[in-house]
Parts: C-alpha cells; sequence; structure tokens
C-alpha cells in the first residue's frame, strides 16, 4: 500500500474515457475488485480513470438518474411532473473503485470525487448536449462498512436512508445512503424553476460563466404573476392572421430575453427547442414561431407601453434587500426602427446596476434631447428610488440644472463627488 508521503494529491489527474478498450479494461477492473461488480449500461454513460503520475488509481462510472426517490425530490423541491422532464440534468455516480494497491490513502478518495465533479457537468453537455446540475449515488453500508466519509468530504449531502427499489415480482432490496451534490450555487433552484432557467439551457454555464452581463434568475419567475403583468399590454396585431395567443407567445419571448437570448432569430431558436410540456404550460400551440414573427410582432409592440409594464414587474420580482448604490443614465436608439439615425426611436434607460436591470425609460432624440429626457427622469422619480445612489451619466447631461436636481434629491454625484 502506497503511504501518504507517497503521493502528491494536486498531481492527480482525472479524464473520461472513450476509447473502446480503456472502458473493456475499467469493466475489467470492476468486474474483479468491486462489490457489485461491473454494471450494464443503460442510457446516458459516461467513464472517468483518475490517475498519478500515469497510473490508474481510481475509475469512476456515472449513468442516468434514477427515477424516482423521495428525498432527492423532496431536497430539490420537485413535483411529480418536473422529475420526468428534468432528472435527465443530474447523473447517478454507479461505481466508484479505488484501486486495492491505493486504498487507504488520506484524502485520495474524496479529491478525486472532487476533480470529477468539477469538469463532468461540461462533459456531459459535450457527449449528450445536457448541462449536468447534480449527481447522485447510493452506498450500501453492508460492504466492508462504508458510510460514505469520502462522499461527505467531498461536499455531497447524505439525505439518510433509501427506501430501497423491488423489482416486478421480485424482493426489495435493503436501504442504502443516498448522496446528493448540487454543480453549481443555484442547481436546485434551477431545477425546481418553472420555466427553462439558463443553467439548463446552455446560456449559462455551471461554471458560473455567462455570456451576457446579466442572466436573471429563472427561478424567480411564476409564470401567473409573469402572464398577468404583461396582460396590460396591447396587442398590436389587427384581428386577423392571429395565429399565437398573444399572451402565452409575449410571456415566451420574455422569458427567453430574461435567460440570455436577446436576437429575434435566439428567441426563435429557444422556444423551438424548450420541452413540448414547458410550451404548453405557457399555453403556446405546439407550432412555433418564425423568427420572422417573433420580429414582427415584437417591434409593433409599443416599446413605452411595454417598458413600464416589464420595470414594475422586474422590481416586484426581483426586489432588492439593500439600497441600489448606484444608477447609470444612458440613451440607446433601437437601430431596428430605422436605417437612417435620424428618425430612429431612441429612448433615455435608468439603469439599476446591481440589479441590472432598467426602471425607467423616456423616450427621447438622439443627441441634445437626452439632457431634457435626464431631467423628466428624475422629475419622474416619485418613489425616490434614486435618493441617496450614486448616478453615472454622460457628461452632455451634467450641466448647471442638472447638477442642482441631483441635489435636491440628495445624489451622490460622481462628478462633484457631494451630496
Amino acid at each position: 500500500m502506497k503511504s501518504h508521503r507517497e503521493i502528491d494529491l494536486s498531481q492527480i489527474k482525472v479524464k473520461p474515457v472513450y476509447d473502446y478498450f480503456d472502458r473493456a479494461d475499467i469493466s475489467s477492473v470492476l468486474s474483479r475488485f468491486h462489490p457489485l461488480g461491473d454494471k450494464k449500461e443503460i442510457g446516458n454513460r459516461i467513464s472517468y480513470t483518475a490517475s498519478y503520475r500515469g497510473e490508474w488509481v481510481a475509475v469512476l462510472v456515472f449513468d442516468k438518474a434514477v427515477d424516482r426517490n423521495a428525498r432527492r425530490e423532496h431536497r430539490i423541491g420537485w413535483t411529480s411532473s418536473q422529475v420526468v422532464h428534468m432528472r435527465k440534468h443530474i447523473a447517478n455516480n454507479s461505481r466508484f473503485l479505488v484501486a486495492p494497491q491505493w486504498a487507504g490513502v488520506p484524502n485520495l478518495a474524496s479529491k478525486v470525487l472532487s476533480l470529477t465533479a468539477n469538469r463532468i457537468s461540461d462533459d456531459w453537455k459535450k457527449q449528450y448536449g445536457i448541462p449536468l446540475l447534480a449527481v447522485e449515488t447510493y452506498v450500501d453500508p453492508l460492504h466492508n462498512n462504508n458510510q460514505g466519509t469520502c462522499y461527505e468530504a467531498a461536499g455531497w449531502e447524505n439525505l439518510g436512508y433509501s427506501t430501497g427499489y423491488q423489482n416486478p415480482g421480485g424482493e426489495r432490496t435493503h436501504s442504502k445512503y443516498y448522496f446528493l451534490k448540487p454543480l453549481h450555487k443555484d442547481s436546485f433552484a434551477a431545477l425546481r424553476s418553472e420555466i427553462p432557467h439558463a443553467l439548463v439551457t446552455g446560456i449559462k454555464e455551471v461554471s458560473g460563466k455567462s455570456n451576457d452581463s446579466y442572466v436573471l434568475d429563472a427561478s424567480q419567475i411564476h409564470l401567473k404573476s409573469l402572464q398577468a403583468d404583461l396582460a396590460q399590454i396591447t396587442d398590436p396585431r389587427h384581428a386577423r392572421g392571429k395565429q399565437y395567443p398573444f399572451l402565452p407567445f409575449l410571456s415566451l419571448c420574455i422569458t427567453a430575453v430574461l435567460t440570455g437570448f436577446t436576437q429575434y432569430r435566439q428567441i426563435a431558436d429557444w422556444i423551438k427547442k424548450i420541452p413540448l410540456e414547458d410550451r404548453v404550460r405557457f399555453g403556446m400551440p405546439e407550432q412555433c414561431p418564425h423568427e420572422r414573427t417573433v420580429a414582427n410582432i415584437l417591434s409593433a409592440i409599443d416599446p413605452k407601453e411595454l417598458s413600464k409594464v416589464l420595470s414594475e414587474w422586474l422590481l416586484k420580482t426581483y426586489p432588492n434587500n439593500k439600497k441600489v448604490a448606484t444608477y447609470c443614465l444612458d440613451g440607446k436608439a433601437l437601430r431596428a426602427t430605422s436605417k437612417d439615425p435620424a428618425t430612429q426611436t431612441c429612448f433615455l434607460n435608468v439603469y439599476a446596476c446591481e440589479l441590472g436591470i432598467v426602471v425607467n425609460q423616456i423616450p427621447t432624440k438622439k443627441g441634445a434631447g437626452e439632457l431634457a429626457a435626464a431631467q423628466k427622469a428624475l422629475a419622474e422619480d416619485n418613489d425616490n428610488l434614486l435618493g441617496g445612489s450614486m448616478v453615472l451619466a454622460d457628461a452632455m447631461l451634467t450641466d448647471q440644472a442638472f447638477i442642482a436636481s441631483l441635489e435636491k434629491k440628495r445624489l451622490v454625484c460622481p462628478h462633484c463627488q457631494r451630496q
């Protein structure tokens, strides 16, 4: 047996195995040394080897998650319908074996588990197109008095004894410890989200990386609340040719944007790719809108009306526990409204930096019109959202009248550095 002084845990390397002969070797090792032997492959599977200076020290096998587990469902907060279409984002560590000659090396097993957890979501997504949000396993205490301490050391949560499993016509198996590990701090929230979360749609990686500066937490969105507020928006279409119901269509588009899909093509693709049961819950028929349809309807909606409704809904849905420290006044032109910059629809946005959302939007004209819009934004701040906060603005907005308005609201001005 190797002693602790003979191994440097930082030199452990974990990698997935795709080669046929390496997979056959793993099967042979498990058949020979694992208490449960090898396991027949059913569904998605990725096997891993952990090596130290070129020598295998451990092998792991991950399969699809078990169909049902009451402790898992309760911990995540799943409904029965969510279990069916969300368990694909969980993998089951069906086999884990430390090579006999390396057994007993302190912290080796937990190190291997941690290294595997750090990469398995990306590996699973590359192999099957599905990001993993959690991993699970069962530990049988009847085998060598195994209590699963290496899993606990690697951050897996012991949810207690399972109830066992019973094949049709067979006897129920004995109970085992059930362990569950989220791969992201928002994994459980994403798994129980009413709408497709950024973590499961690929916009946001389980590592925490995102394609956008702000991707809002979809687990906060309640579908009924969203659609109730969007019902205030006027349907811009004529009476004829309404192929898609407006409220389900608009709520799907808004959800796509909030979870990181911002272009018309991306929105249409997102609607098409989400599971049918998700579209049904929104009230959308099976047929999906084309990119051109998405563009035509969304561009025809009154932007001022949409901005007002969304700002109020966002502030209600994503309340901030502390005062927003920084607001930004920034002019934006909607380039899709015209090819001529002089006739483009423009707005001055009041942007809450910590929340990542626009809290007010003032129609304006490019250039000098932004100064008047900035004054109007301060005048319309009846709830004093901006009071006591730092306001960032272009130099063109900071004339004496604007500074005086800031001082009346006791805002922190970054130009004069005073209240």
